[in-house]
């Protein structure tokens, strides 16, 4: 069972006009490419070398695929296309490349990964303690992307 820890915020909600309480989850840390393929290197037993490797390959494909239509499945993770934001029009003639706005990469979980989110997930509410010392170190725009906050080397999971 995971647990999910949430934090509520104050913030201005636009089409309301008004000040709302969001509620969101507690964002600890971004994982590294690096730091993902070591501890993935650890949990497999497969050299490190090998293991990045095998993911700039891996990678390479997933971007090629992507960028030449194609859906991919990445395990019971989901799946990753691409999507076109365009203008409607009433006449044929005036769709087409003139009416895309917008190009995106989507991911949709895939249905094993819903049932695994919905059934092995329980939230946890921070206190106003410590939302107020989570809110000085996530999320405030310091640039902290680094390696999760765990140099010992140890998986933080």
């Amino acid at each position: 069972m995971s647990t999910i820890v949430i934090k509520k915020n104050l913030q201005r909600v636009g089409y309301a006009k008004a000040d709302k309480y969001i509620t969101s989850p507690v964002r600890y840390s971004t994982i590294s490419t690096e730091d993902l393929l070591k501890y993935a290197s650890q949990n497999s037993g497969i050299p490190k070398a090998q293991m990045m490797a095998a993911f700039y390959a891996i990678n390479q494909q997933v971007e090629q695929f992507i960028l030449n239509g194609h859906t991919l499945q990445l395990g019971t993770l989901g799946y990753f296309f691409l999507s076109l934001k365009t203008k409607a029009t009433d006449v044929e003639k005036e769709a087409g490349v003139d009416s895309i706005k917008k190009l995106a990469l989507k991911f949709r979980q895939s249905k094993q990964m819903g049932i695994m989110i919905s059934q092995n997930v329980e939230f946890d509410c921070l206190s106003k303690k410590n939302d107020d010392e989570e809110d000085e170190t996530t999320d405030s725009g310091n640039g902290n992307t680094g390696s999760g906050g765990n140099d010992d080397g140890n998986n933080p999971l």
